[in-house]
């Protein structure tokens, strides 16, 4: 639906010719068009909610500012006045009476980044390199994808793929790269079933939808399930027992806390039908797990137990970003150390554009809080450390005239939280005020602004919740609103969240000694409600009060097991209390004394480290946010990506890293497939061999090596046209197609995990291209560990520059296209 339409129909509605405007065309609409036609239903639900009651006035005002300006209109309104001396902007044309809006901005923010927001002047901005981005028959039959949407997802896709049996594989996707095709090939590259744990109910929802309308199976619905409080399970279960269930999105607190599932489980996974783990936003496990999602560190020692009687499990994490402290700790959680993968194509965002504001006192802050809310673009989430903080500027907004809003923070119940999450992304409202506890999983596309008024413990922290914005990848604005205090109020917070090594001492005595932690030879089952043998009472933040003592136990004792001091061999949930089942890996820890002291001591001051030095990368930033470029403190946090800002303090124009670089951040050498007895037949005593084709007999040697479980493809996009790929393949094949330049790109990296096995190359029929991709070849795939190759030409071409045939250089036999399908039938 373009512009022009939204705006006819919004004049109609506001004129009083028309009831309510119907925007749902059925026709799927891109990024941009998406967001126009959300911004104008926000209009219309705004303004029915102020014809009902007129306290929602401003709310109006806010919504048909950001209409006014996104669509670059002006407006006729029927039965509403707006004053001359309004504070958003909004003026009357007294020649044709219509309202427009004007970029007017709060003292500080730049316009130029700030318009960019409304999508003013927006075009795509990234150029995009030459891959072949060709999907393979089992994407294909299954979602109809021909194309993958970038290279960045197609090596993540096919890294989650190839995973060995008992491997673990870390995968970093871009927002908005694409992750969810990763969990739905992985539900349908075998017969079984892929768990997928998810942070919350509305990610799951929302992964379980787009399965279904991708999956392209008559019986999609006894494959794919969801599971949350209120729905049935009595489906789920039978479709486990009846080995129909491909992919179950749950979250973790379901997954370790209903018996149901795990007496179903505990069978299927005796029978190896459990084939893969996927942990959708796995920082999560090491950021929340660590504090108010216990049941995330649940999964380490569930996962070995389902490992003990099924050990090809293959395990996928996923994520847009990890630290390098988060990959430390998942590989110690997650694997043995030996089988792990990491798949990195981590980028910084490209959507966000910074603005740091400082201002001179608490009451200049609120001041500018309320300009910032009325003239920034909505929809909007405004950060702040806790809950009271929350209602604070919920309070302030309201009188002031703001007051459809709501809070989200640690101490929103479940039921409330999930209305909520409805709501926002129905756009009941449009501001969202929130603490960190409002974060990953909640996916709504179009938020324009993302406000921070306070200052997070570490970058990784701040990048996660800036991230809620420009899930569209169209721009958006991240802004930070300080003053003096606030630098001293972090420190505060993080000072908070290390331990004391007296009070981890104190933690740890009270819970090895007391009776209620029962022991069972080496094994003791530690009840983590016992408080402890001191009398200071510890908070925990954005947690209820009532939870602080088990919350500080429970990190007492991942702090033990991150250390390797401890190991955990279960986690149950005794009617809300965590019992944790453990094993004492340091002797030091049996009894009390000096060297348990320093011990702890030195764990305790590694931890400090760790949090202080982010404290300071945040604190350096903000008072560098003038002269130096406010991303590159991500940079520094991240060690994966490229340097990316499209804008802040420091400059307005676009700071670019190597962009158009491969997207691969590191190598992956290692584990390699490996051609087995029955592949090696058509090869004989060689490891290459030449198939003569005719261009109608390529697509029968193609499908024949798919049959032979072929590994990689080497072709052009325009080779595979010719000889209509896609009418040649056998359905459900994995396959890995590459033209010579991303062959290239991956090989003199040593990417092996991704082409090994039996290889294909389909030639060109121009001699000297012919040429150069021979060179390709004998430089990164002859007589390689691992590897066979086909080489697919139309005839044997003679190679000028070194006066031979190619079949004079390749050590293997040449055959027909018609005599190798009929020599293996």
């Amino acid at each position: 639906m373009n512009k022009e339409t939204i705006i006819d129909r919004m004049q109609s509605y506001f004129s009083g010719e028309n009831q309510k405007p119907e925007f749902d065309t059925g026709i799927e609409m891109d990024a941009l068009q998406s967001f126009y036609v959300r911004t104008a239903k926000r209009l219309v639900i705004a303004n029915e909610l102020q014809k009902k009651d007129t306290i929602y006035r401003d709310d109006f005002f806010i919504a048909l500012r950001d209409y006014l300006l996104v669509f670059e209109t002006s407006l006729s309104l029927s039965n509403v006045i707006i004053p001359d001396d309004n504070p958003y902007a909004i003026k009357k044309d007294v020649a044709n009476g219509k309202y427009y809006a004007t970029f007017q901005f709060p003292e500080g923010v730049s316009s130029e980044l700030a318009e960019s927001a409304f999508m003013r002047s927006y075009s795509s901005e990234d150029v995009k390199k030459d891959y072949n981005l060709t999907t393979d028959s089992l994407i294909y039959s299954l979602t109809g994808f021909s194309a993958f949407k970038s290279m960045s997802q197609k090596l993540a896709v096919y890294g989650a793929l190839r995973t060995p049996d008992g491997y673990t594989t870390l995968v970093a996707l871009p927002t908005g790269g694409g992750k969810s095709l990763i969990t739905q090939m992985l539900g349908y590259q075998t017969e079984g079933l892929t768990i997928v744990v998810v942070p919350t109910v509305s990610l799951a929802d929302d992964q379980i939808l787009a399965a279904k309308q991708i999956i392209k199976s008559k019986t999609v619905d006894q494959e794919v399930f969801s599971y949350k409080s209120g729905v049935q399970v009595t489906p789920i279960i039978n479709a486990i027992q009846n080995r129909t269930a491909r992919l179950l999105f749950i979250s973790p607190e379901a997954l370790m806390n209903n018996q149901a599932f795990e007496s179903v489980l505990k069978v299927a996974n005796k029978q190896h039908y459990i084939k893969n783990i996927v942990i959708d936003e796995a920082h999560i496990v090491v950021d929340w797990g660590g504090s108010f999602r216990v049941d995330y560190q649940c999964l380490e020692a569930w996962r070995k137990k389902l490992l003990l009687n099924n050990p090809g499990i293959r395990t996928i994490l996923l994520s847009a970003t990890f630290e390098s402290k988060s990959i430390e700790i998942l590989k110690k959680l997650f694997s043995d150390g030996n089988k792990w993968i990491e798949v990195r194509c981590d980028e910084l965002r490209h959507e966000p554009r910074y603005i740091i504001l400082k201002e001179k006192g608490y009451k200049n802050k609120d001041k500018k809080t309320i300009e910032l809310v009325r003239k920034l673009p909505h929809p909007m989430i405004i950060y702040v450390a806790r809950p009271d903080d929350a209602e604070r500027v919920k309070k302030l907004l309201c009188d002031n005239g703001i007051r459809n809003t709501r809070t989200y923070t640690g101490l929103t119940n479940n039921d409330i939280r999930e209305q909520l999450l409805k709501e926002w992304k129905a756009n009941k409202f449009e501001i969202m005020i929130a603490t960190s506890a409002f974060g990953v999983g909640v996916d709504k596309p179009d938020v324009r602004t993302v406000l921070h008024l306070y200052i997070p413990q570490n970058p990784n922290a701040y990048y996660q919740e800036l991230g809620r914005g420009g899930r569209d990848q169209l721009p958006c604005l991240s802004v930070m609103c300080t003053y003096v205090d606030d630098l001293k109020f972090a420190f505060q917070r993080i000072s908070k969240r290390v331990m004391t090594t007296e009070k981890i001492i104190g933690r740890w005595d009270s819970m090895f000694n007391n009776k209620l932690s029962i022991r069972d030879g080496a094994i003791i089952h530690i009840n983590t409600a016992i408080k402890p043998n001191y009398h200071t009472k510890d908070e925990w933040d954005d947690r209820p009060v009532s939870d602080a003592d088990m919350n500080w136990n429970i990190y007492v004792l991942l702090l033990l097991r991150r250390y390797g001091l401890i190991e955990i061999i279960d986690i149950t949930n005794d009617n809300g209390i965590y019992i944790f089942s453990i094993s004492i890996e340091n002797d030091l820890l049996l009894n009390k004394g000096d060297e348990q002291t320093l011990l702890i001591e030195e764990i305790r001051s590694q931890e400090w480290a760790y949090y202080n030095d982010a404290y300071l990368t945040m604190e350096r930033a903000i008072t560098r946010s003038e002269g130096k470029c406010w991303s590159e403190m991500f940079f520094d946090t991240y060690d994966k990506v490229y340097e990316y800002c499209a804008g802040c303090n420091a400059h307005l124009r676009k700071n670019s890293g190597d962009t158009l670089a491969f997207p691969l951040k590191k190598s992956i050498k290692a584990p390699i497939s490996v051609v087995e007895m029955d592949q090696k037949k058509i090869f004989e005593s060689q490891d290459e061999l030449i198939v003569l084709a005719g261009s109608e007999e390529k697509k029968k040697v193609i499908k024949f090596l798919e049959s032979q479980r072929l590994s990689t493809l080497v072709a052009s996009s325009s080779q595979l046209q010719e000889i209509d790929f896609y009418g040649s393949v056998s359905d459900g094949k994995t396959l890995f197609v590459v033209n010579s330049g991303d062959l290239k790109e991956l090989l003199k990296k040593g990417n092996y995990y991704f082409v090994s096995g039996m290889v294909a190359i389909l030639y060109p029929d121009d001699e000297s291209e012919v040429f150069e991709i021979y060179k390709l070849v004998t430089k990164y795939l002859q007589h390689k560990l691992g590897i066979h190759i086909v080489h697919i030409l139309s005839e044997n071409f003679f190679l000028p520059a070194i006066g031979k045939s190619i079949s004079d250089v390749i050590e293997g036999r040449v055959v027909l296209a018609n005599d190798i399908c009929a020599e293996m039938r």
